[in-house]
C-alpha cells in the first residue's frame, strides 16, 4: 500500500514534467548556464532536505508547479520518503541536459542529480524554465 501512494505522488509530481520525457533529451539551450543549473538544483535539494517546503514552492516552484504541488503535498507525501533515506551525505553525480515542450517550442534545462544519504541513493530529475524556476521535478 505504502509503494503504490508512492508511486501514486511521484507521479503527480512527474505529471508537469511529463512533457519534458517526450521531447527526449538535447543539449542545453543557450539561454541556460551548465553550472547555474547544476547549483539550482542542489539548493532545491537542500531546501527539501531542510524541509523548508513552503519556502521551495513560494521562492522556487513556477506558475505551473504551484498549481500542481502544494507545500502541503510535499510536507505529507515528499517529506517522509526524504526522511526515510537518512541523514543526507552529499552529492554523487550530475548531468544536465535540455528539452523543449513540442507544443509551445519553450526551453527547459534538467538537472539529473545523484545523492548519498545515509541509508540509500536516491537520484533528482529537476526541470527549471528560462527564469530559472523549477518547471517539474521527480525522486526515485
Amino acid at each position: 500500500m505504502k509503494k503504490k501512494r508512492i508511486r501514486t505522488i511521484a507521479g503527480m509530481l512527474l505529471l508537469t514534467g511529463l512533457l519534458f520525457g517526450c521531447a527526449g533529451s538535447q543539449r542545453l539551450s543557450d539561454h541556460f548556464d551548465e553550472a547555474e543549473v547544476k547549483a539550482a538544483a542542489e539548493e532545491v535539494i537542500q531546501t527539501l532536505n531542510s524541509k523548508e517546503v513552503e519556502a521551495l514552492v513560494e521562492e522556487q516552484w513556477n506558475t505551473v508547479m504551484k498549481n500542481a504541488v502544494d507545500a502541503d503535498m510535499l510536507k505529507e507525501q515528499i517529506v517522509p520518503i526524504v526522511e526515510e533515506l537518512g541523514e543526507f551525505e552529499g552529492f554523487d553525480k550530475e548531468a544536465v541536459t535540455g528539452a523543449k515542450d513540442p507544443d509551445t517550442e519553450q526551453e527547459f534545462a534538467v538537472a539529473v542529480i545523484k545523492v548519498k544519504y545515509e541509508k540509500r541513493k536516491a537520484q533528482f530529475t529537476i526541470s527549471f524554465d528560462e527564469d530559472m524556476k523549477v518547471a517539474g521535478f521527480f525522486i526515485k
